[in-house]
C-alpha cells in the first residue's frame, strides 16, 4: 500500500494545533479535552479509545491496535500536558496553534504534543494498513509528565498496569540531531539520570531590621549554603553509556581533546576547549558525568522591616542511575557540613537505564542512517527525566523523536520550556517518517 505522508502531515499538523489550543498548562494540567480530542480523531480510524480520569479533568488517553501474538509489544508514549508560559515574554499567542510560515507555532509544539500529534498519526497508518502486526501496538497519550507523572504513567502502572505495559516503549528524550563539519550524530535516549527535589530550611530569630545584631537572619544562613552550593562540583563518573556517546560524537570531530573526555581527571579541561566549538554540547556532557545540585527557588521573610526567622531553598538534583536518596542526603551534607540547616527530599526518581544490544536499537539506527546517509547514532543518558522511568523494571525504553538533520539540537534545546516554542512542519513529517518505518520494521 502506497502512503501519501504529505497528507497524513497535514492532518497531524492540524491536530497539533488543536491540541496547542486547549491549554495543558501543568499546574493543574486540565488534560481531559486534550485526551478527548485525541480520542476523537483515533474512532475515526476504527480504534476504541479508552479515555482514564486518574484525578478530576486529569485525562489519559489509550489505544491498543490487536498484534498476532507472534511478537514483541510496543507502546508508543507522550503526553498532554506542558509547562506555563508568560505571554508577555513571547512574540505570540503560546497557545494560538497558529500555522505561519511552516510551523506550527505555541507550547507544546515540541513538549510534547508535536509528538502525541506524529504518534497518533503511526496509529492511524497503522490502522489502515488493515493488516494485524506481530505484537500489540499500544498508544498513549498521557497526564502529568511535566510535574512528575503522578496522575499520568505512574498512576497507570500502578492502577491499570495491562493498558500500558509492553516490551518495548518509544517515548521522548532523544533524536534531536548535532551536526559537527560534515557529520550528522542522532541521539537515542537509552538512560536517565535521576530527579530528586530537595527542600533545605534554615532558622533565624525574628527581631527589627533596624537593630539587625540581636537577631539572627535565616536568609544570610542560606546564602553561605547557595555558596557552596555553587562552588561544588559532584565527582566525575563516566558510565558505559557516556563513553559510548563521547566516542560516537568523536568518530565525528576526529579531536584529541574528546580522547581527554574519557578521563575523569582530564574531563572538565577538556570540555572547556570543546564549550568554545559547541556550547551545548559541552555542557550537555558535563551535567552527564557527575550528580548536580541546582537551586531554583527561594523564598524567606515577612516584611522589609523584619529580620527573616526562616528561609526555605528548593534544589534540583539530577543523580546518575546508580545514587539514590540516601546517597544524595550524604553527598549535601558533606558539601554544607558545619552549617545550621534542616533537610527534606520532597521527590525522589532513581535513574534508570535500558539495554540496546536489542533489536529494536538495531532497527533504529538501520531506519536512521537511511534517512540521513552518513550519520552516526549513539546511545544518550539524558540528563533530564522522562515518563520512561516508571517503566523501565518492565520495559526496555528509548527516547527518540527523529528530527530533519537541519534542526539540530542546539535550535531545539532553547525552545524546550522557552519562549517562542515553534516546530517546523518539515520536522513533523520528518518524524512520522522516520518513526513509521521503525515501527513496520520490528512490528510486521
Amino acid at each position: 500500500m502506497s502512503i501519501n505522508f504529505k497528507e497524513a502531515t497535514k492532518d497531524a499538523v492540524k491536530l497539533l494545533s488543536e491540541l496547542i489550543k486547549i491549554d495543558t498548562s501543568n499546574p493543574p494540567g486540565n488534560e481531559m479535552p486534550a485526551a478527548q480530542l485525541v480520542a476523537e480523531m483515533l474512532k475515526n480510524y476504527g480504534y476504541e479509545p479508552i479515555i482514564i480520569e486518574s484525578d478530576e479533568n486529569r485525562g489519559n488517553v489509550i489505544v491498543k491496535l490487536e498484534g498476532k501474538g507472534e511478537g514483541p509489544s510496543l507502546l508508543l508514549l507522550s503526553h498532554l500536558d506542558v509547562v506555563p508560559a508568560d505571554p508577555s515574554k513571547w512574540s505570540f499567542d503560546p497557545f494560538s496553534g497558529e500555522i505561519k510560515d511552516g510551523y506550527v507555532l505555541g507550547r507544546g509544539a515540541i513538549d510534547c504534543k508535536g509528538l502525541v500529534a506524529i504518534e497518533a498519526t503511526i496509529m492511524r497508518l497503522l490502522a489502515e494498513e488493515k493488516v494485524a502486526p506481530k505484537g500489540d501496538v499500544i498508544f498513549a497519550a498521557t497526564a502529568d509528565e511535566e510535574r512528575g507523572g503522578v496522575k499520568g504513567v505512574k498512576w497507570l502502572v500502578e492502577n491499570e498496569p495491562d493498558l500500558i505495559l509492553a516490551d518495548y516503549v518509544i517515548n521522548e528524550g532523544g533524536g534531536a540531531p548535532i551536526k559537527i563539519y560534515d557529520k550528522v550524530i542522532y541521539t537515542i535516549q537509552v538512560a536517565e539520570k535521576g530527579i530528586f527535589w530537595v527542600k533545605i530550611r534554615t532558622k533565624g530569630k525574628a527581631v527589627h531590621a533596624s537593630i539587625p545584631y540581636l537577631g539572627e537572619n535565616a536568609i544570610e544562613k542560606m546564602s553561605e549554603i547557595i555558596s557552596r552550593l555553587k562552588n561544588y562540583k559532584s565527582p566525575v563518573k563516566i558510565t558505559y553509556v557516556v563513553k559510548d556517546f563521547i566516542e560516537g560524537i568523536n568518530k565525528a570531530m576526529k579531536n584529541p581533546i574528546l580522547d581527554l573526555a574519557l578521563s575523569p581527571n582530564f574531563v572538565d579541561s577538556a570540555l572547556n576547549v570543546l564549550s568554545r566549538e559547541n556550547k551545548v554540547l559541552a555542557e550537555m556532557i558535563r551535567a552527564m558525568i557527575r550528580n548536580t545540585f541546582t537551586p531554583t527557588m527561594i523564598k524567606g521573610g515577612l516584611k522589609e522591616n523584619i529580620i527573616p526567622s526562616e528561609c526555605e531553598l528548593s534544589i534540583d538534583c539530577r543523580l546518575l542511575p546508580e545514587y539514590n536518596a540516601n546517597d544524595l542526603v550524604e553527598e549535601l551534607r558533606n558539601v554544607l557540613r558545619g552549617l545550621d540547616y534542616e533537610i527534606e527530599v520532597v521527590v525522589g526518581n532513581p535513574g534508570s537505564e535500558s539495554p540496546y544490544d536489542t533489536e529494536l536499537y538495531k532497527i533504529m539506527c538501520q531506519v536512521i542512517n537511511e534517512f540521513v546517509p552518513n550519520s552516526i547514532v549513539v546511545p544518550l543518558m539524558s540528563p533530564g527525566a522522562t515518563d520512561s522511568r516508571y517503566l523501565r523494571d518492565r520495559s526496555i525504553c528509548y527516547g527518540i523523536w527523529p528530527f530533519s538533520p537541519e534542526t539540530t539540537m542546539e535550535k531545539i534545546i532553547p525552545l524546550v520550556h522557552g519562549i517562542d516554542e515553534r516546530i517546523s512542519i518539515k520536522d513533523i513529517e520528518f518524524g512520522i517518517r522516520v518513526l513509521y518505518e521503525i515501527v513496520k520494521r520490528l512490528m510486521y
